[in-house]
């Protein structure tokens, strides 16, 4: 039991070198701590359970202890042959006893020692997760805090991803993935389905980080945020700009369908 001890002190040795520069590695990682705590835990349980059989076991031989004490009591009334008898007997019993509880006092010492080992690896193990989790969640280095910001807004998590591109944004404003933070806060808010605080946001990125990769992008939500509220004249205005601006860029595809249905849905309502 020692060596599980042992492995796993050093397993946590091991993590605490590394790095974690992506969500995903702080998930593995997050993932191993846990298979780890639950080793541990089975480890302290089986430990737990031969205590309590070994002290059990103790308390049996200390009751025949007793009881053999008791004979030898009642042998010392006895007389001649008997009592001789009676007595050696006796006597060999209790130095039986004897040496069986003193090797289950050593067992129980044993058990108890590697508990004790078993418990400190956990609560080491156990400050050692929650520092790896307050790092991922409140990571200091650029790559980190953009990681996390990005994995939330995968995840649904829109206003806390907002949060963390916005502070993001006020750490390095001058970052080359700038514009690519200030694109995904305006994607926060449009997949709220709040679509004239995406359009603000989206606008930002046109202003502030024109040489961005994002501006393609950013120029046809701003026309689908149009097209959501039923403005599809201002929405081809964007949608029209993308494919003649940014004809190479993948977002020129989307622009081009988005003005189809556009242009189509103003036909059928001439139509009509």
């Amino acid at each position: 039991m020692r060596r599980v001890c042992g492995k796993g002190v050093l397993l946590i040795a091991l993590a605490c070198g590394a790095c974690v520069t992506t969500a995903q590695e702080g998930q593995q990682m997050q993932k191993d701590i846990a298979a780890l705590r639950a080793d541990l835990k089975k480890e302290i349980e089986t430990a737990n359970a031969d205590r309590q059989k070994l002290s059990s076991e103790q308390q049996q031989r200390a009751k025949a202890l007793q009881e053999a004490l008791d004979q030898l009591s009642r042998a010392a009334r006895k007389s001649g042959a008997d009592l001789a008898v009676d007595l050696e007997k006796a006597q060999n019993d209790v130095a039986a006893l004897r040496g069986q509880i003193e090797v289950l006092q050593h067992r129980l010492d044993a058990v108890e020692k590697t508990s004790q080992d078993q418990q400190k690896a956990l609560d080491t193990t156990g400050q050692f997760v929650a520092q790896r989790q307050k790092e991922l969640e409140n990571p200091t280095d650029r790559g980190g805090l953009y990681n996390l910001a990005r994995q939330k807004l995968d995840q649904g998590q829109t206003g806390k991803a907002r949060e963390l591109f916005q502070d993001f944004l006020r750490r390095y404003p001058k970052d080359e993935l700038a514009g690519n933070a200030q694109y995904w806060v305006g994607e926060s808010f449009y997949a709220e389905k709040k679509w004239n605080d995406a359009i603000v946001e989206f606008q930002r990125v046109l202003k502030d980080h024109k040489g961005s990769e994002k501006v393609p992008d950013a120029l046809v939500k701003i026309g689908m945020s149009f097209q959501a509220q039923g403005d599809c004249q201002n929405a081809l205005l964007f949608f029209d700009e993308v494919q003649q601006a940014h004809k190479a860029a993948p977002a020129a595809k989307t622009a081009h369908d988005r003005a189809a249905e556009c242009r189509k849905k103003k036909t059928q309502s001439r139509s009509r």
